[in-house]
Protein backbone atom coordinates (compact mmCIF):
# COMPACT_ATOMS: atom_id res chain seq x y z
CA UNK A 1 0.00 0.00 0.00
CA UNK A 2 1.25 3.55 -0.67
CA UNK A 3 3.13 4.51 2.20
CA UNK A 4 1.22 7.80 2.50
CA UNK A 5 -2.24 6.48 2.53
CA UNK A 6 -4.22 5.46 5.62
CA UNK A 7 -7.30 3.59 5.67
CA UNK A 8 -9.23 4.06 8.46
CA UNK A 9 -13.29 3.77 9.35
CA UNK A 10 -14.40 7.73 9.08
CA UNK A 11 -13.08 10.28 11.31
CA UNK A 12 -15.49 12.95 10.39
CA UNK A 13 -18.86 12.25 8.83
CA UNK A 14 -19.64 15.94 7.48
CA UNK A 15 -16.11 15.07 5.92
CA UNK A 16 -17.12 12.26 4.19
CA UNK A 17 -20.25 13.49 3.08
CA UNK A 18 -18.54 16.60 1.53
CA UNK A 19 -16.00 14.14 -0.26
CA UNK A 20 -19.08 12.09 -1.45
CA UNK A 21 -20.85 14.54 -3.09
CA UNK A 22 -18.03 16.11 -4.63
CA UNK A 23 -17.36 12.43 -6.34
CA UNK A 24 -20.66 11.65 -6.73
CA UNK A 25 -21.45 14.11 -8.93
CA UNK A 26 -19.19 12.88 -11.38
CA UNK A 27 -20.86 10.44 -13.76
CA UNK A 28 -17.38 8.69 -14.09
CA UNK A 29 -17.39 7.65 -10.63
CA UNK A 30 -21.10 8.29 -10.12
CA UNK A 31 -22.88 5.08 -8.14
CA UNK A 32 -26.77 4.44 -7.45
CA UNK A 33 -28.03 4.70 -3.79
CA UNK A 34 -25.46 7.34 -2.67
CA UNK A 35 -27.28 11.09 -3.36
CA UNK A 36 -25.45 14.10 -4.82
CA UNK A 37 -26.32 16.56 -2.34
CA UNK A 38 -24.02 16.86 1.11
CA UNK A 39 -26.75 17.46 3.54
CA UNK A 40 -28.72 14.09 2.55
CA UNK A 41 -25.69 11.75 2.46
CA UNK A 42 -24.61 13.49 5.81
CA UNK A 43 -28.68 12.83 7.23
CA UNK A 44 -28.28 9.43 5.69
CA UNK A 45 -24.84 8.01 6.85
CA UNK A 46 -25.81 9.76 10.68
CA UNK A 47 -29.46 7.98 10.65
CA UNK A 48 -29.89 5.49 7.62
CA UNK A 49 -27.15 3.68 6.56
CA UNK A 50 -26.44 0.11 7.52
CA UNK A 51 -27.55 -2.29 9.89
CA UNK A 52 -24.39 -2.24 11.41
CA UNK A 53 -22.50 1.45 12.88
CA UNK A 54 -20.66 3.44 10.29
CA UNK A 55 -17.33 2.31 12.17
CA UNK A 56 -18.08 -0.63 10.63
CA UNK A 57 -19.60 0.08 7.65
CA UNK A 58 -17.55 2.63 5.98
CA UNK A 59 -13.75 2.73 5.09
CA UNK A 60 -11.61 5.70 4.50
CA UNK A 61 -8.47 6.45 2.55
CA UNK A 62 -6.47 9.78 3.97
CA UNK A 63 -3.50 11.07 2.64
CA UNK A 64 -2.05 14.21 4.71
CA UNK A 65 -5.46 14.69 6.64
CA UNK A 66 -7.51 14.58 3.67
CA UNK A 67 -9.66 12.38 1.97
CA UNK A 68 -9.33 10.12 -0.99
CA UNK A 69 -11.07 7.33 -1.12
CA UNK A 70 -13.71 5.82 0.12
CA UNK A 71 -15.94 2.30 0.21
CA UNK A 72 -18.92 1.80 2.10
CA UNK A 73 -21.13 -1.49 2.37
CA UNK A 74 -24.93 -0.56 3.20
CA UNK A 75 -25.61 -4.29 5.16
CA UNK A 76 -28.73 -6.22 5.79
CA UNK A 77 -28.04 -8.77 8.10
CA UNK A 78 -30.84 -10.81 7.71
CA UNK A 79 -30.06 -11.49 4.13
CA UNK A 80 -26.08 -11.55 4.63
CA UNK A 81 -25.48 -8.76 1.88
CA UNK A 82 -24.40 -5.55 1.16
CA UNK A 83 -25.02 -2.66 -1.45
CA UNK A 84 -21.73 -0.97 -2.12
CA UNK A 85 -21.20 3.31 -2.43
CA UNK A 86 -18.15 3.10 -4.00
CA UNK A 87 -15.39 2.57 -4.94
CA UNK A 88 -14.88 6.35 -4.94
CA UNK A 89 -11.37 7.21 -5.18
CA UNK A 90 -9.82 10.86 -6.24
CA UNK A 91 -8.26 11.07 -9.35
CA UNK A 92 -4.84 12.13 -8.72
CA UNK A 93 -4.51 8.58 -6.86
CA UNK A 94 -2.83 6.30 -9.03
CA UNK A 95 -2.20 3.06 -6.86
CA UNK A 96 -4.69 0.48 -8.60
CA UNK A 97 -4.54 -1.44 -5.07
CA UNK A 98 -6.21 1.32 -2.90
CA UNK A 99 -9.45 0.05 -3.77
CA UNK A 100 -8.82 -3.24 -3.23
CA UNK A 101 -7.85 -2.11 0.02
CA UNK A 102 -10.69 -0.21 0.81
CA UNK A 103 -12.92 -2.58 0.36
CA UNK A 104 -10.67 -5.52 2.41
CA UNK A 105 -10.48 -2.87 5.14
CA UNK A 106 -14.50 -2.94 5.60
CA UNK A 107 -15.07 -6.14 5.13
CA UNK A 108 -12.96 -6.64 8.01
CA UNK A 109 -14.45 -4.04 9.81
CA UNK A 110 -17.76 -5.89 9.58
CA UNK A 111 -18.97 -8.80 11.81
CA UNK A 112 -20.96 -10.10 9.06
CA UNK A 113 -20.34 -12.76 7.04
CA UNK A 114 -21.72 -11.75 3.71
CA UNK A 115 -22.73 -13.53 1.01
CA UNK A 116 -23.16 -10.95 -1.27
CA UNK A 117 -22.41 -7.48 -2.24
CA UNK A 118 -24.26 -5.63 -5.29
CA UNK A 119 -22.76 -2.45 -7.26
CA UNK A 120 -25.11 0.53 -9.13
CA UNK A 121 -22.72 1.71 -11.12
CA UNK A 122 -23.11 4.43 -13.86
CA UNK A 123 -21.95 3.27 -17.52
CA UNK A 124 -19.53 5.78 -17.67
CA UNK A 125 -18.16 4.70 -14.47
CA UNK A 126 -15.44 2.66 -15.97
CA UNK A 127 -13.22 2.36 -13.05
CA UNK A 128 -15.80 0.73 -10.71
CA UNK A 129 -16.37 -1.59 -13.55
CA UNK A 130 -13.21 -3.04 -14.09
CA UNK A 131 -12.69 -3.44 -10.26
CA UNK A 132 -16.02 -5.33 -9.69
CA UNK A 133 -15.16 -7.56 -13.31
CA UNK A 134 -11.78 -8.40 -12.10
CA UNK A 135 -13.22 -10.22 -8.79
CA UNK A 136 -16.00 -12.23 -10.55
CA UNK A 137 -18.87 -9.71 -10.55
CA UNK A 138 -21.67 -10.32 -12.86
CA UNK A 139 -24.15 -8.13 -14.14
CA UNK A 140 -27.45 -8.64 -13.12
CA UNK A 141 -29.02 -5.66 -14.53
CA UNK A 142 -29.87 -2.12 -15.78
CA UNK A 143 -31.99 0.70 -14.18
CA UNK A 144 -32.82 4.06 -14.87
CA UNK A 145 -32.34 6.98 -12.37
CA UNK A 146 -34.96 9.39 -13.79
CA UNK A 147 -35.66 13.17 -12.13
CA UNK A 148 -38.50 15.32 -12.28
CA UNK A 149 -38.34 19.14 -11.35
CA UNK A 150 -40.77 21.20 -10.22
CA UNK A 151 -40.32 24.14 -12.42
CA UNK A 152 -40.58 21.34 -15.31
CA UNK A 153 -44.47 20.21 -14.65
CA UNK A 154 -46.72 21.29 -16.84
CA UNK A 155 -50.80 21.80 -16.35
CA UNK A 156 -52.14 18.39 -14.28
CA UNK A 157 -55.95 17.72 -15.47
CA UNK A 158 -57.22 16.66 -11.24
CA UNK A 159 -60.37 15.36 -12.87
CA UNK A 160 -61.99 12.21 -10.54
CA UNK A 161 -58.49 12.52 -8.29
CA UNK A 162 -59.21 12.71 -4.91
CA UNK A 163 -58.02 12.20 -1.33
CA UNK A 164 -58.45 8.63 -0.19
CA UNK A 165 -61.79 8.36 1.87
CA UNK A 166 -63.05 5.17 4.07
CA UNK A 167 -65.61 4.39 1.40
CA UNK A 168 -63.06 3.23 -0.87
CA UNK A 169 -61.04 1.15 1.53
CA UNK A 170 -62.32 -2.28 0.04
CA UNK A 171 -61.70 -1.49 -3.72
CA UNK A 172 -58.09 -0.10 -2.88
CA UNK A 173 -56.74 -2.79 -0.62
CA UNK A 174 -58.00 -5.51 -3.18
CA UNK A 175 -55.73 -3.22 -5.56
CA UNK A 176 -52.65 -2.97 -3.49
CA UNK A 177 -52.99 -6.50 -2.32
CA UNK A 178 -52.99 -8.07 -6.05
CA UNK A 179 -50.15 -5.51 -7.14
CA UNK A 180 -47.93 -5.73 -4.75
CA UNK A 181 -48.42 -9.26 -3.03
CA UNK A 182 -45.21 -9.39 -0.54
CA UNK A 183 -44.25 -5.83 -0.34
CA UNK A 184 -42.69 -3.04 2.81
CA UNK A 185 -45.76 -1.80 3.17
CA UNK A 186 -49.79 -3.99 3.87
CA UNK A 187 -52.81 -1.76 2.37
CA UNK A 188 -53.63 -1.70 6.19
CA UNK A 189 -50.03 -0.39 6.96
CA UNK A 190 -50.31 2.38 4.27
CA UNK A 191 -53.69 3.24 5.59
CA UNK A 192 -52.03 3.77 9.34
CA UNK A 193 -49.14 5.69 7.81
CA UNK A 194 -51.26 8.58 6.38
CA UNK A 195 -50.80 12.53 7.64
CA UNK A 196 -49.76 15.61 6.44
CA UNK A 197 -46.83 14.10 5.11
CA UNK A 198 -47.96 10.71 4.15
CA UNK A 199 -50.76 10.95 1.36
CA UNK A 200 -52.74 8.53 -0.60
CA UNK A 201 -54.72 9.78 -3.86
CA UNK A 202 -57.09 7.87 -5.95
CA UNK A 203 -58.53 7.87 -8.95
CA UNK A 204 -62.66 7.06 -8.80
CA UNK A 205 -64.78 5.20 -10.83
CA UNK A 206 -67.86 5.20 -9.09
CA UNK A 207 -69.97 2.92 -6.97
CA UNK A 208 -67.33 2.97 -4.13
CA UNK A 209 -64.67 1.52 -7.04
CA UNK A 210 -60.80 3.38 -8.15
CA UNK A 211 -59.04 2.84 -11.28
CA UNK A 212 -55.96 3.56 -9.74
CA UNK A 213 -54.02 4.69 -6.61
CA UNK A 214 -51.18 7.02 -5.71
CA UNK A 215 -49.17 6.57 -2.23
CA UNK A 216 -46.61 9.68 -1.74
CA UNK A 217 -44.53 10.41 1.57
CA UNK A 218 -42.90 13.46 2.00
CA UNK A 219 -39.86 14.58 3.80
CA UNK A 220 -39.40 18.57 3.50
CA UNK A 221 -36.96 18.68 6.53
CA UNK A 222 -34.50 16.85 4.18
CA UNK A 223 -35.65 18.17 1.25
CA UNK A 224 -37.10 14.87 -0.39
CA UNK A 225 -39.94 13.30 -1.22
CA UNK A 226 -40.63 9.97 -2.68
CA UNK A 227 -43.42 7.83 -4.94
CA UNK A 228 -43.90 4.60 -2.87
CA UNK A 229 -46.69 2.86 -4.35
CA UNK A 230 -49.02 3.45 -7.76
CA UNK A 231 -51.26 0.94 -9.28
CA UNK A 232 -54.24 1.32 -11.84
CA UNK A 233 -56.86 -1.71 -12.21
CA UNK A 234 -56.55 -4.39 -15.04
CA UNK A 235 -59.45 -2.65 -17.10
CA UNK A 236 -58.66 0.36 -16.70
CA UNK A 237 -54.55 0.56 -18.20
CA UNK A 238 -53.56 2.24 -21.81
CA UNK A 239 -55.97 5.09 -20.90
CA UNK A 240 -53.60 7.68 -19.06
CA UNK A 241 -55.03 6.54 -15.96
CA UNK A 242 -51.26 6.45 -14.47
CA UNK A 243 -49.80 9.38 -15.85
CA UNK A 244 -52.25 11.66 -14.47
CA UNK A 245 -52.10 9.76 -11.07
CA UNK A 246 -47.71 10.10 -11.59
CA UNK A 247 -48.85 14.10 -12.23
CA UNK A 248 -51.11 14.42 -9.42
CA UNK A 249 -48.17 12.82 -6.90
CA UNK A 250 -45.27 15.28 -8.12
CA UNK A 251 -48.05 18.21 -7.87
CA UNK A 252 -48.39 17.13 -4.07
CA UNK A 253 -45.12 16.59 -3.66
CA UNK A 254 -44.04 19.54 -4.73
CA UNK A 255 -46.38 21.64 -2.53
CA UNK A 256 -43.92 21.09 -0.18
CA UNK A 257 -41.58 24.83 -0.85
CA UNK A 258 -38.41 22.54 0.36
CA UNK A 259 -38.66 19.72 -2.48
CA UNK A 260 -37.63 21.03 -5.71
CA UNK A 261 -36.85 17.40 -7.48
CA UNK A 262 -38.10 13.92 -7.14
CA UNK A 263 -36.04 11.36 -8.42
CA UNK A 264 -36.64 7.48 -8.85
CA UNK A 265 -35.07 4.14 -10.12
CA UNK A 266 -36.56 1.95 -12.64
CA UNK A 267 -35.28 -1.01 -14.16
CA UNK A 268 -34.83 -0.14 -17.59
CA UNK A 269 -36.08 -3.51 -18.55
CA UNK A 270 -39.50 -2.46 -17.60
CA UNK A 271 -40.68 -0.75 -20.36
CA UNK A 272 -43.59 -0.04 -19.47
CA UNK A 273 -42.73 1.71 -16.51
CA UNK A 274 -40.60 4.33 -17.85
CA UNK A 275 -42.70 4.66 -20.49
CA UNK A 276 -45.11 5.90 -17.70
CA UNK A 277 -42.62 7.96 -15.53
CA UNK A 278 -41.28 9.99 -18.73
CA UNK A 279 -44.87 10.72 -19.51
CA UNK A 280 -45.83 12.26 -16.59
CA UNK A 281 -42.58 14.67 -16.63
CA UNK A 282 -39.02 12.55 -15.42
CA UNK A 283 -36.28 12.93 -17.27
CA UNK A 284 -33.75 10.20 -17.55
CA UNK A 285 -30.65 11.02 -15.36
CA UNK A 286 -28.42 8.15 -14.95
CA UNK A 287 -28.25 4.75 -16.65
CA UNK A 288 -26.49 2.37 -13.77
CA UNK A 289 -25.59 -1.58 -14.12
CA UNK A 290 -26.21 -3.45 -11.62
CA UNK A 291 -23.54 -6.07 -10.75
CA UNK A 292 -23.56 -8.94 -8.49
CA UNK A 293 -20.63 -10.83 -6.73
CA UNK A 294 -20.74 -13.25 -4.06
CA UNK A 295 -18.06 -14.98 -1.97
CA UNK A 296 -15.30 -16.46 -1.86
CA UNK A 297 -14.14 -13.88 -4.72
CA UNK A 298 -13.83 -10.38 -2.29
CA UNK A 299 -12.59 -12.89 0.57
CA UNK A 300 -9.92 -13.60 -1.60
CA UNK A 301 -9.34 -9.65 -1.70
CA UNK A 302 -9.42 -9.10 1.82
CA UNK A 303 -7.14 -12.16 2.24
CA UNK A 304 -4.83 -11.38 0.05
CA UNK A 305 -4.30 -7.96 1.65
CA UNK A 306 -4.04 -9.03 4.96
CA UNK A 307 -0.88 -11.13 3.53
Amino acid sequence: MTTTITITPPSDIRDLAVFLEKMNKISSSHVGYCGEAEEEIYQTLLHDFSDLDLSQSFAVAYEKGCIVGAVGVDIDKAEFSAEVWGPFIDDKIDDPNVIDELLAAVISYSSIQLKHISFFLNKKNSRGKEFVLKHGGVEKGHHAILLARRDELGEVDVDELEKYSPPYEQTFSALHEAEFPSTYYSAQEILSRQNDMNQLFIMTSGDQCIKGYVYIEAQPQHNEGSIEYIAVSIQNRKQGVGAKLMKFALVNLFSFNEIEKISLCVEKENESALKLYLAAGFKMRHELIHFQTTFPGFEEVFHDNKK
